[in-house]
């Protein structure tokens, strides 16, 4: 090969060099796939597959299950319609869960099934929350025990509360011997606009138990401004009222 040949060899090898490097380049900003919450691989610092580390999503070691504290029943009409109220604490803090599963079962003093109610809920970031389930009409049957279970398919995730910012600045009770109404209202002590707030009332008696529930909601409160509510029951009560407290949360759209 003379000298001609050989530049010509160096010059066709070299522009094919180039153009793999080129090819190569476009290659891999065509192909390249970048890190994401969703891809199925444990990536990008991820504690496990898609959860944890800068995913909103937790793995299963970073959280605590919910508590139920309490179940209660109310008897809402003499003709055998009934309310029941769920209360939970969150140990998680900044975290919370959509749509969380749940089986709430009504049994009489023999262990018989009287109703079961399956739903979904949101559980807030928050210390407490509350699931309320209404109309439930067992006639003259007696409920003697609630048993409410979350399910085990829900997820958990890095969630900013705005429930914090509900206050609630006055609550009065009034008509108790016949049918009574909760005159509340709602402040908005942030910053931001609150909507879509679920807001459920629970009453006490003097021995402390929860002998009402019910729930009402409002659409929106402006940073700094108020909401007027209002609960009612259709027929007295079973015991005087001394106590009310109002539950609410911030509801996904």
């Amino acid at each position: 090969m003379n000298w001609a040949q050989q530049r010509k060899a160096t010059y066709t090898i070299s522009f094919l060099f180039i153009v793999l490097i080129i090819l190569s380049t476009l290659a891999l900003f065509l192909f390249r796939t970048t890190p994401t919450c969703h891809d199925g691989v444990q990536n990008q610092g991820e504690q496990g597959i898609d959860c944890g580390g800068p995913c909103t999503i937790l793995c299963r070691a970073q959280y605590s299950d919910p508590t139920i504290l309490w179940t209660r029943s109310s008897k809402v009409l003499s003709s055998g319609t009934y309310s029941v109220l769920a209360y939970g604490t969150n140990p998680n803090i900044g975290v919370g869960a959509y749509n969380a599963p749940y089986t709430m079962t009504l049994y009489d003093a023999n262990n018989v099934i009287l109703a079961q109610e399956t739903g979904t809920t949101y559980i807030p970031p928050t210390t407490n929350f509350a699931v309320f389930l209404d109309g439930i009409n067992i006639n003259d049957k007696v409920p003697a025990r609630i048993v409410f279970q979350f399910g085990s398919n829900f997820i958990w995730q890095k969630i900013t509360g705005q429930e914090a910012n509900i206050v609630p600045i006055s609550k009065t009770i009034t008509n108790q011997d016949t049918a009574p109404k909760v005159f509340a209202t709602l402040q908005n002590t942030g910053s931001t606009p609150l909507a879509n707030i679920e807001s459920i009332a629970i009453l006490y008696d003097a021995n402390g138990n929860a002998i009402a529930f019910s729930k009402t909601k409002v659409d929106s409160i402006a940073p700094n401004a108020s909401a007027d509510i209002v609960f009612t029951w259709p027929e007295k009560l079973s015991a005087p009222v001394v106590r009310i407290d109002i539950v609410s949360k911030v509801l996904p759209n």
